[in-house]
């Protein structure tokens, strides 16, 4: 890194930089790859990056710089244990300044070295309760990374998160409306059977709901398989959802 730069010019530029990978992608993965190469060049030479997401307990590798990187995440994942997942626990950076003289999480360790990187950090920060990231970086120098390198790391750290924090969010929506959209499928075959029924023999939607429930409490199936199975019975075919769509637009 260069000495003579401010504090803020460092942050400036690596901010800059981010908003160029921002701009350059079109989803959050092209964007997660982006900032973990990003990090490489502006954290310092002779660095590689990796991003992991811990979920509910399960580590993923959601970007690398490059494969070798990459490979020593994955060899962490499989060995449970290592500095990225350390950084997670403890909610701190985690600092391995020279692997020669590292001594915990041997499986690691020697897939890190057999790379021929040197030194290593991780990064943590919190997403949501249940799921926490770790910026890792890996240099084939040992004392790799000075408080400026640090300092950028740490904004590459930020945004990384925010940008899964608005992905989880996403994936979480996207879920929702899927959940809203089956219950809206079923209660409208539900709803289209009740006709069939109410038609048939000539009582009232209450009655014909009884009708409904009885036949699914016999058969032991879900009130919307006995829907579904009459609507099929009059129409020659079973409803589609596209059918159900277009019948409420």
């Amino acid at each position: 890194m260069d000495d003579t730069r401010t504090m803020d010019d460092i942050r400036t530029a690596a901010i800059t930089a981010l908003q160029d990978v921002l701009l350059d992608t079109a989803g959050i993965e092209e964007f997660l790859e982006g900032v973990a190469r990003a990090a490489a060049q502006r954290v310092g030479s002779a660095t590689s990056a990796t991003i992991t997401l811990r979920r509910d307990g399960r580590a993923t590798l959601v970007a690398a710089s490059d494969p070798r990187a990459a490979e020593c995440d994955l060899i962490e994942y499989a060995a449970a244990e290592g500095p990225c997942l350390s950084s997670i626990d403890l909610g701190q950076t985690v600092h391995v300044p020279d692997l020669a003289r590292e001594t915990r999480w041997p499986a690691w360790r020697e897939a890190s070295q057999q790379h021929g990187y040197s030194s290593a950090a991780a990064l943590p920060r919190p997403v949501r309760p249940g799921a926490d990231i770790a910026l890792n970086l890996y240099s084939t120098e040992s004392n790799a990374w000075d408080e400026a390198a640090v300092v950028v790391a740490d904004i590459y750290a930020d945004e990384v998160a925010r940008a899964m924090t608005l992905s989880l969010r996403a994936a979480d929506q996207a879920e929702l409306n899927a959940d809203l959209r089956a219950a809206l499928v079923s209660r409208a075959v539900i709803d289209q059977a009740i006709g069939v029924i109410m038609a048939e023999n000539r009582c009232s939607v209450e009655d014909a709901m009884s009708i409904l429930r009885s036949a699914s409490r016999h058969r032991k199936v879900k009130l919307r398989e006995v829907a579904a199975a009459i609507i099929e019975g009059v129409t020659g075919r079973a409803p589609s959802e596209a059918d159900t769509f277009q019948e409420r637009a």
